[in-house]
Formats: structure tokens, sequence, C-alpha cells
């Protein structure tokens, strides 16, 4: 189980550290030791480690490898498991455009410190996921990065397929000494000396939907996710709702007095927590059904009317209304064009 702390990154991802380390021949333990990490807790599931130990581990790993292109090396290890249920849900997404939405949305489930600086930047021309550094009050390790950056390369390879190439890579860094290794690695022109980190991509590439989808995996994964946000930071009162209500809708008995006793709140303390995060209660709801709805209606395995009692709704009717006003087809008109 994760424990709180505000600035934090999931083991497993410092797990690929630990791994590229002893893979140049250099003892990984000792340099965990000397930043001050608990080398053990890389075996257990859901752990996390500090940010700012981990900041250490990268700084002194890269002065001890020498190596411009360590990052990429720690990327390259990379298994679904690394992002934990994230990967899973990453990997069974309809298209590339979710996938990455999902990953900015939970961000923080990955690292708490730096997930407000990715962001989609996306026009007819061009589509960017892009570490906008500026919005952050501190400069993280660049070879961490890079790493990051190589990471949703090589999970986007993976998922989309060999032809999978983004048109683009944006780096901070300044052209280093292994600028060849780097075109080779992303199969693609990279420029240095950027102002943030970024991998562009064809707009048309990133809607088109993968071989892997599959809509029950990301209903239930990223149901993990919201839960593991919600012991997470018991403070984080959207995620802790959000997870309360979505096992609460088969019931049909969606109380707000209900959820609020279940997470251990008034229902004044409720409402007030969540107008602090420009929430309300009613929203939440809303934004849970409409999401977990999309999943449920890309499953042909599933009736429109079995959909409708899973999300709470007294009618199949209302849940037809529902799913148009938020995707402008009714649940048929839904499923038929993303069957084809």
């Amino acid at each position: 189980m994760p424990t709180s702390t505000s600035n934090s990154i999931i083991a497993s991802w410092v797990q690929l550290i630990a791994r590229a380390i002893d893979d140049y021949g250099y003892d990984s333990r000792d340099l965990f030791r000397q930043v001050g990490l608990d080398y053990g807790q890389l075996n257990e599931p859901g752990a996390r480690c500090s940010y700012t130990a981990v900041c250490r581990l990268w700084d002194l790993a890269a002065a001890t490898i020498k190596d411009a292109c360590f990052g990429m090396q720690v990327a390259s290890l990379w298994h679904p498991t690394t992002m934990h249920a994230l990967g899973y849900s990453w990997m069974a997404s309809y298209n590339l455009d979710e996938a990455y939405r999902r990953t900015v949305r939970y961000g923080r489930f990955l690292n708490s410190a730096t997930y407000s600086a990715l962001k989609i930047r996306e026009s007819a021309e061009s589509y960017g996921l892009v570490s906008d550094i500026s919005l952050l009050n501190f400069v993280p390790p660049q070879v961490g990065q890079e790493a990051g950056i190589a990471l949703f390369l090589n999970i986007s390879r993976a998922t989309y397929g060999p032809d999978f190439k983004p048109v683009g890579v944006s780096v901070r860094r300044k052209e280093p000494d292994c600028v060849d290794r780097f075109c080779q690695y992303f199969d693609t022109p990279v420029i240095f000396s950027e102002t943030n980190n970024a991998l562009w991509l064809n707009p048309e590439q990133v809607v088109k939907p993968l071989a892997t989808a599959n809509p029950e995996l990301v209903r239930i994964n990223d149901q993990v996710v919201v839960d593991y946000l919600a012991n997470l930071d018991r403070n984080d009162v959207v995620s802790r709702v959000r997870s309360e209500i979505a096992e609460h809708l088969p019931s049909g008995r969606i109380d707000e007095a209900e959820i609020s006793a279940a997470i251990n709140l008034s229902q004044r303390s409720l409402q007030r927590r969540l107008s602090e995060q420009k929430m309300s209660f009613t929203r939440v709801l809303e934004d849970t059904r409409r999401d977990l709805s999309r999943e449920y209606v890309r499953d042909p395995q599933r009736s429109i009317n079995e959909i409708a009692y899973l999300l709470g709704f007294s009618e199949p009717g209302n849940f037809s209304r529902a799913f148009k006003r938020w995707y402008g087809k009714t649940p048929s008109e839904y499923r038929q064009r993303h069957l084809m």
C-alpha cells in the first residue's frame, strides 16, 4: 500500500535506474546507500521513493557512469509493470491520444513532484507530449526527463506497432557527444537546447485505433489507479469520492451522505473540501459515470441495458440521453463507430 507523501515517485520506475547502473558495471546498492534510498523498496509492489532522494540518485549515477545517453538506457529496460496498473490501462487504451491523456490525468500516480509539468500541446499540424518545467518551482534532473520521454516512446512503439515513428524530439540539454545515439534511438530528428523536453507526433497517428485496445482492462486498471491515489493522499478528496462512487454505482443508490460517511467526513465537510478543489459531488458523479460509460460501451460483450444498470441509471433511456450529451452520439451509435 502506498504511503502518503507530496514528493514521491513509484518504486517500479526507480528499479529501472538500479538495473541500468548494474548493467554499466557499477553497484547500484552502493549508490542507493549514498543518496539515502532504501534498496529493499524496489521489490515492494506499489511502494514509493522520496523524489528528492531519486533526484540525487540521477545526479550521482550520471556523474559516476559519464554517459550522456544514460537516460535512454534506463528507459530501454521498461516493462508495462514499470507504470504499475497505469501501464496496462495505457496499453489497452483506444488510441494513443487517449493513452497520453490518461498519463497526464494520472501523472501524480507515477511522480507526484513533476506531474503538473506534463502537458499535451496540439494543433492541426502537430501533437506534442511536452514536459513544461516552467510550471514547476524547481528544475528536475535532465537525465530523468530524457528517460521519461524515452519511456513514452518505447511504450508507444510497443502499443502502436512497428509503424510508430515520432516526427521529432525536443531536448533541453546542449548537444551531447552521443548525438548519433540519440537520433538512432528515437529514429527521428532530435533538436537540442530547447525550452522543454517533448515528443512530437503526427496528429493522424495518435487517433488511429490500437490493436491492443481493451475497454475491460482499461476500466479495471483505471480503478486500481484511482484507488491507489485515494490511499496515497488522503487529502485528495476527489479521488476518494470517485473511488467510492464507482463501487456504489451498480446499487443505484448514490447518496452524498452515505459517500461522506464512507470516507469519514461529514456531508458539510465533504461539500467544503470539494468546493476548495472547484468541484461538487454532482460533478464528480457525472465525471465518474461519463468516463466509465465510454469503456463499457466499447465492450461489445455488455448490453446497453446492462451498462445503464452498472452506472446506476434507473432506466436505459436516461443513460442513453446522458451518453449523447457527453459524447454527441447514442451508446449504440458510438459503439458501432468504434467497432468498425
